[in-house]
């Protein structure tokens, strides 16, 4: 391998602790969200470590959009190549999976006839199978603005980049405080995930190093700030409001940001573990994609973010599902024709 070459491995070797980060992190939300709708039915102390918990986890959407604007809005690709490459990638095991959760979801619910369950799988490729597979409708759409999207970012200029930024954040901040503004002013274009894509393209390839003391203290700041929120709503309300868990609320997007620079910032290509994370990653999309099966079959056997206590709990359950299903992605993988349907 050339010198260039390893360079720029390592240069973006980063990125693999930032896939298994966000791996962890939407496994950990998917365990602990069920506890945070029982507010007012478990003590306080559970419901506040609950949300604790799933405040620290939000960054887990964001990193996996901004991961996707590092890796493929700084490459020379054609349009066809693009889609053969990375959409079909992604479209083919979407497809499997649906048709997997709606067999699942389809038997779970009784109602056992092929007439019956065409309609229940049209209807479950429209509306989703799974509540996961929803990030995989919005990718697919992001996926479809990436060839158009590279084509600006490698001719602009890091000012233009910005300027993108400044005005995704000003329609993002307009929404969050519920500002009225005259009913033709719109950001909409400017108000969506495709930020995340820039942004974690600029970053990753134009953004100066800031100072890590600082990046962790507005982490936290912004963390503090998503778990006393929606800790105020249910006081206020008397029930769960996730308003300020939502991944386009500007404490997750700030929190996010300062999140994914801190992981660029404090990487080390020394250590043992990458060529661990590496592998982990190669099945990544998979552990994804199946980790809501695991988490179903566990809980028959009352392995959740609620047995034993809240922490013991949602740690030893994130472990499991991620084992397991690392586990069953990494073996069914090996079966030929099963290894692009599943991951």
């Amino acid at each position: 391998m050339s010198t260039v070459s390893q360079e720029e491995n390592k240069s973006t070797d980063w990125l693999d602790s930032v896939r298994w980060l966000a791996t962890i992190a939407v496994i950990t939300i998917h365990v602990v969200a069920p506890y945070l709708y029982q507010y007012g039915q478990i003590s306080n102390t559970d419901w506040n470590i609950y949300n604790l918990i799933d405040s620290l986890s939000r960054f887990a959407v964001p990193f996996f959009v901004m991961l996707s604007g590092a890796l493929l809005l700084n490459r020379s690709i054609t349009l066809t190549d693009f889609l053969k490459k990375r959409f079909i990638r992604i479209l083919i095991p979407f497809l499997f999976w649906t048709v997997a959760y709606s067999i699942y979801h389809f038997c779970k619910s009784g109602e056992i006839q092929c007439a019956n369950y065409l309609n229940y799988f049209l209807s479950s490729l429209v509306d989703g199978a799974s509540y996961h597979l929803w990030y995989i409708y919005m990718l697919i759409g992001l996926y479809l603005a990436i060839p158009i999207l590279n084509k600006w970012v490698l001719n602009a200029d890091s000012n233009s980049v910005l300027y993108f930024l400044l005005i995704w954040f000003l329609g993002l901040t307009i929404n969050f405080f519920d500002l009225n503004l005259h009913k033709d002013f719109s950001l909409t274009i400017f108000t969506g995930y495709l930020g995340y894509l820039i942004l974690g393209y600029y970053i990753a390839h134009r953004s100066s190093k800031f100072n890590s003391y600082l990046l962790l203290a507005i982490f936290a700041a912004s963390i503090a700030f998503t778990f006393l929120a929606t800790l105020y709503y249910p006081i206020a309300n008397g029930m769960f409001n996730g308003k300020y868990y939502q991944y386009l609320s500007i404490n997750i997007v700030i929190a996010s940001a300062a999140l994914f620079m801190l992981v660029k910032n404090s990487f080390s290509s020394r250590g043992f573990y990458l060529d661990k994370i590496k592998y982990c990653n190669k099945y990544g999309f998979g552990v994804y994609l199946i980790h809501v099966f695991v988490l179903d079959a566990l809980q028959i056997f009352n392995i959740n973010g609620g047995f034993i206590n809240p922490i013991a709990g949602t740690i030893i359950t994130i472990v499991v599902c991620y084992a397991i299903s690392l586990l069953l992605i990494a073996l069914l993988s090996r079966i030929r024709f099963l290894a692009n349907l599943l991951n």
